[in-house]
């Protein structure tokens, strides 16, 4: 079939030649019927050359040009790769051969047309992703060249897969060349992105490890994903719903195992000027990372990495020392240093406090405008005003002295209480309330004078004939002065039993005392003023009433009021008084 057709098209050629020579001859005044009629039975021209050698000579001066049967131009074609090896077969001439030219540029070798012109690219040749335009030129044996067979290749390449490693989904610190792990085969969490739908594959180590399916926007993920020590090479490619597979997408990661927990530093500092300067010994860990260096402001919070804020990075394990002036002038700052390894392993130096935290309050009676006489029902408030003289934020506790009736009633004959105190905020919140107050109480720390409490008890026999009673005096003392921030009180306890016979009238009296010591605190009261900030001030009151008071009886209260630390240290030599705040009855209606 193919040689029926090189005929046609030689025979077809020979005849466009007849005629472009019999036009010419016409247009040169030749009559060519003339010519033929004189000369009859001569195949001979005006110089005695043969018609048929020339046309001999025409045909041998062409070469054809090759013919493609594998590829049709424009034909696209679906590759893994940014480069595509593809093979093309056509007909030419037999004993030609045939060079191939991409996009301008000579493909090297050599293709050779057989004896039955056919011809085929047998290593291949490279297309780019991308349009290729591919000229097929055919040279006889004598070197004659063919017009070029011109065709266009187009490449299309679906979408690479995009990924990142992380250490896991939590933290998602992303892994690029090398991991520091606290284990030798870690695992690993890897998220990207392909077409919609596609299935995407992971491999490690020439080992496929997973296999998801991206979501509707392309997005896939593949948790605990096992790598080994040292070098491992993970390639991660997706196949699309319509079958195409994308080319691997390779990345290297090598895993490096640090067991060790980096050494803590030792964190030193003091205030000049305007600014803090810190200094530590620096890091000997071979894995080191970095420093973090962390400050708080607040004494109940211990300045924690990653919790709180990180002032200032250092990566360079040489570094040593920082000055801080992004401070306000009479605070008191809390820092740590934190050293990191490449494992992600960190530890705390000390905690450094600069300048050293003051815990100091100032309480300010101030002028009321009401009377401290009231009837029944009636209010009285004192206002106090309170302010943080110290360095950091405190809380500040009220402490429990005294609250004195007199005349001190007795507590059998009243029905009601007397007189109710509380501690206040006026914007409305109380920090402390007692609304039953029937009689004197004066809380052992602050019981100098001692108190003497009696109790009488009487019994009898089953039979009635013996009567006991047991008179129980408790006394109390508190020692002048502080022992270690703290007071001793002395408890004295006299008890006297007198048993007697009905009967026979006869009496026996039995005493007994006992001494006992012990330290006692002062009696926080109610809830703390939580929260004054350094040189922030505060107005409270105490706010009393009269219930049921007559008219002249008194009411004192006496309280203090003492800074307290985040540990509930609270500080006895800061300690500041209310005073009295006596208020008298009145029988005005």
């Amino acid at each position: 079939m193919i040689q029926k057709t090189k005929i046609i098209l030689i025979l077809l050629l020979c005849l466009s030649l007849i005629l472009a020579y019999v036009t010419g001859c016409f247009l040169n005044g030749t009559d060519l019927t003339q010519e033929t009629s004189e000369e009859a039975g001569n195949d001979t021209d005006e110089s005695g050359n043969d018609i048929n050698n020339r046309l001999t000579e025409l045909k041998d001066r062409i070469v054809s040009s090759p013919v493609v049967l594998s590829h049709e131009s424009g034909e696209v074609i679906y590759g893994s790769g940014e480069r595509e090896l593809i093979f093309i077969k056509g007909y030419a001439d037999s004993g030609n051969t045939i060079e191939v030219y991409i996009n301008g540029i000579l493909e090297p070798g050599i293709v050779v047309v057989d004896n039955n012109g056919n011809f085929e690219t047998l290593n291949g040749i490279i297309i780019n992703e991308g349009k290729n335009t591919i000229e097929l030129v055919s040279i006889s044996p004598s070197g004659k060249e063919s017009n070029p067979t011109e065709f266009d290749l187009y490449l299309s390449v679906p979408q690479k897969v995009e990924y990142k490693i992380f250490e896991n989904s939590d933290n998602l610190k992303e892994i690029i060349d090398t991991y520091y792990s606290t284990e030798s085969n870690p695992l690993v969490y890897i998220k990207g992105s392909h077409l919609p739908s596609s299935r995407v594959s992971i491999q490690v180590n020439d080992k496929i490890v997973g296999e998801v399916v991206s979501d509707d926007l392309g997005v896939f993920e593949l948790d605990e994903v096992v790598l080994g020590p040292g070098n491992n090479e993970i390639a991660v490619w997706g196949i699309t719903s319509d079958g195409f597979t994308s080319a691997p997408v390779f990345s290297n990661v090598i895993v490096t195992t640090d067991m060790g927990v980096p050494y803590p530093s030792n964190l030193t500092g003091y205030k000049q000027g305007n600014a803090n300067y810190l200094s530590w010994n620096s890091s000997i860990d071979v894995d080191f990372d970095s420093y973090k260096l962390v400050r708080v402001e607040d004494p109940c919070v211990n300045p924690e990495y990653p919790d709180d804020d990180v002032i200032v990075t250092f990566n360079n394990i040489n570094a040593s020392s920082y000055i801080d002036s992004d401070i306000i002038s009479g605070n008191s700052y809390y820092y740590t240093l934190w050293t990191l390894d490449k494992a992600g392993r960190v530890v705390s130096s000390n905690v450094v406090a600069i300048p050293k935290p003051v815990y100091s309050i100032t309480l300010n009676k101030l002028t009321t405008s009401s009377s401290n006489t009231i009837a029944r029902r009636e209010w009285f408030y004192q206002p106090y005003e309170l302010t943080n003289t110290g360095n950091v934020t405190i809380d500040v506790q009220p402490i429990m002295l005294w609250l004195k009736l007199e005349p001190n009633p007795d507590e059998e004959m009243e029905i009601s209480p007397l007189w109710e105190v509380h501690i206040w905020d006026p914007t409305g919140e109380y920090y402390y309330s007692n609304e039953d107050i029937y009689s004197t109480y004066i809380s052992d720390w602050r019981n100098f004078d001692g108190t003497t409490e009696t109790e009488e008890t009487t019994t009898f026999s089953a039979d009635g004939l013996i009567k006991t009673v047991t008179v129980t005096e408790t006394t109390k003392k508190t020692a002048e002065g502080p022992v270690n921030q703290k007071r001793i009180m002395t408890t004295t306890t006299d008890t006297t039993i007198t048993v007697t016979n009905t009967s026979t009238g006869v009496t026996t009296v039995t005493t007994a005392s006992d001494t006992d010591t012990e330290i006692v605190e002062p009696e926080k009261i109610g809830s703390v003023i939580a929260g004054l900030k350094p040189g922030e001030k505060i107005i409270i009151e105490v706010k009393i009433q009269n219930i049921a008071a007559e008219n002249g009886e008194k009411f004192i209260a006496h309280f203090h009021f003492a800074p307290v630390d985040c540990d509930g240290r609270y500080y006895i030599d800061e300690i500041k008084s209310s005073l009295d705040v006596t208020v008298i009855g009145s029988s005005r209606n």
